[in-house]
Order: structure tokens, then C-alpha cells, then sequence
């Protein structure tokens, strides 16, 4: 999947994976629940650029989560402070499921 990078993209967040797909769908749960238009594999899809994941991640199984956000949203202080909430608030969601599907 090609994409311009000057077109208008409807999705404010875009969860990115290759073969890790449970630590990416309960983060796209906990944004999707901060009601943020969410993009699945959007812009692009991890599993055709996932160099990083694949080398650092993956190769160590290591759970990851890749994200783009859109740029305007974090054009300033007060989009970045709001992101950097919402997306400390998804990491530590993630992290306690995960280390609740390991318990169980």
C-alpha cells in the first residue's frame, strides 16, 4: 500500500505489526476507546515496512506496538502533552494485559 504524504488522512492513530498481533489489537482497543479514529495497519501496513520491528522485536521476542500519529495532532505542546498521555495511558493497558495472559 502506497501513500502520499501530503494527503489528508482520516485516521488520527495508526497501529503498525507484523507477527505480533495481540500486544497491536489491545492497543487499537484502548485508542479506539479514547475515541480516536484508529487506522489498522494504516497508513501503511507493518508487515511490508517492519525492519525496526522486525530486528529489535521480534527477533527477541520482545511484545511491541508501533504507532504513527498524524502530524498536525502533535504540532504543538498541547497536542503532544495529549498524546503523550493517551499513548502512556495504552502502553501501561497493554503491558498489564499482557502480563495478565501470561498468569493465566
Amino acid at each position: 500500500l502506497e501513500t502520499d504524504p501530503s494527503a489528508e488522512r482520516p485516521w488520527e492513530i495508526g497501529v503498525l505489526y507484523n507477527e505480533q498481533e495481540l500486544p497491536s489489537s489491545m492497543a487499537i482497543e484502548r485508542l479506539e476507546g479514547e475515541g480516536l479514529i484508529v487506522g489498522d495497519q494504516l497508513p501503511y501496513s507493518g508487515r511490508q515496512l517492519n525492519a525496526t520491528m522486525n530486528r529489535h522485536a521480534e527477533a527477541n521476542e520482545i511484545p511491541y506496538v508501533g504507532i504513527e500519529i498524524r502530524q498536525d495532532l502533535i504540532g504543538d505542546a498541547a497536542g503532544q502533552e495529549r498524546f503523550a498521555a493517551i499513548l502512556g495511558e495504552m502502553a501501561q493497558y497493554v503491558v498489564e494485559r499482557l502480563a495478565s495472559e501470561a498468569l493465566s
